[in-house]
């Protein structure tokens, strides 16, 4: 024979090579292995289908028979063989080969089959899981009861947080009083400690009371009222005399027709001043209040008319201020005079007359 090594011829029955000293002695018999016709795996002789695909072994189903039993998908229910099937099969015990018949016969279950019923298996699926979606590739979320409740419970307490705020029932003003009033019968001694909240009535109550003692408060006797009257005289005589008075009719007739606006400005503030002090004394005068048939409600109204007419003369002239400071500043004021002096003109002098006319018989007495 020719060494597989060096390839030198050498004795048949030689075990090693006697140039290389490489083993020839023949291997040991291997065991042979098949390969499934339909998905190429490895089979070993044992083996009566494929593990993989579950077709059957090549040699295994006849010609006649394969197609059929492939069809119907019994192929599954090929039981396997063991080493003692083999080895009586080798032996000579069993002289015919397997036919597809016979091994079916001699499975434990003829009619198994490895193909399933989608039907049982959904009915079986929903069995165990009703809630389970339909297309098992697109499940549905299923919600839990924990997060059920929780969510239920927040909606209740958003709805009871609501109804008490915006109370639409009303109850809520009932109630508080309701509390007001207990804690007042069980705390008796707290009450009249500002520690509590008045309600709209007992507020308006409290408003009237108020209303009503101050306006007690302000009524005046008739010495008081003499007092008053006599004070508010005098200012308005003072007013009349004195230098703001005379100040102001000088201011006027000696800027009202100046070109510059900030001097006729400056020059009309006294008139102004002078108005607004009259206006006080006769809110004054309005605002005393005299006992009910008072015998000074005449010296009252006396002073009051004096004031008045004190008051129209000055008016007259802040009425002719307001004509001069509409005119811009640098504006020739020769051609505007008749404009300024008509409301001086239309006043004429009827208030200063009726003043002097009553200012000394007008003095308030004492009666």
């Amino acid at each position: 024979m020719i060494c597989p090594q060096c390839l030198k011829t050498i004795d048949d029955h030689a075990a090693v090579c006697p140039h290389c000293h490489a083993y020839v002695q023949a291997a040991p018999a291997r065991k042979s292995y098949v390969f499934c016709e339909g998905c190429g795996a490895r089979l070993s002789a044992s083996d009566r289908t494929c593990p993989k695909c579950g077709r059957p072994a090549p040699g295994i189903l006849s010609t006649d028979a394969a197609a059929s039993d492939l069809a119907a998908g019994k192929t599954a229910s090929f039981p396997k063989l063991t080493d003692a099937m083999l080895e009586g099969a080798r032996s000579g015990r069993s002289a015919r080969s397997s036919s597809v018949q016979d091994v079916l016969s001699e499975s434990l279950d003829p009619s198994a089959t490895n193909i399933l019923d989608r039907s049982e298996l959904d009915r079986k699926s929903k069995k165990r899981n009703p809630n389970r979606a339909e297309d098992p590739y697109h499940p549905r979320k299923i919600v839990s009861r924990r997060m059920l409740f929780a969510f239920s419970a927040m909606v209740v307490v958003a709805c009871a947080i609501a109804f008490v705020w915006f109370d639409p029932l009303g109850v809520m003003p009932g109630f508080y009083q309701s509390v007001r009033t207990s804690a007042q019968e069980s705390f008796p001694s707290r009450e009249g400690m500002g520690g509590g909240e008045q309600t709209a009535e007992d507020v308006e109550s409290d408003t009237q009371a108020e209303g009503s003692q101050t306006l007690e408060d302000q009524t005046l006797s008739d010495e008081a009222a003499l007092a008053e009257l006599t004070d508010l005289y005098e200012r308005v005589v003072a007013v009349n005399e004195g230098d703001a008075f005379a100040d102001a009719i000088d201011s006027f007739n000696g800027w009202y027709m100046a070109s510059s606006l900030q001097k006729r400005q400056d020059a009309s503030r006294g008139a102004y001043e002078v108005r607004d002090e009259l206006q006080g004394i006769i809110d004054e005068l309005d605002a005393l209040r005299l006992m009910e048939g008072s015998p000074y409600e005449a010296d009252r109204d006396n002073v009051r008319q004096l004031a008045q007419w004190m008051y129209e003369r000055i008016d007259a002239i802040c009425a002719s201020w307001d004509v001069s400071l509409g005119y811009p500043d640098g504006e020739s004021m020769g051609q505007h005079q008749d404009e300024i002096l008509a409301p001086m003109r239309e006043a004429g002098s009827s208030a200063l007359n009726s003043y002097y006319e009553h200012v000394t018989e007008w003095r308030p007495q004492e009666h």
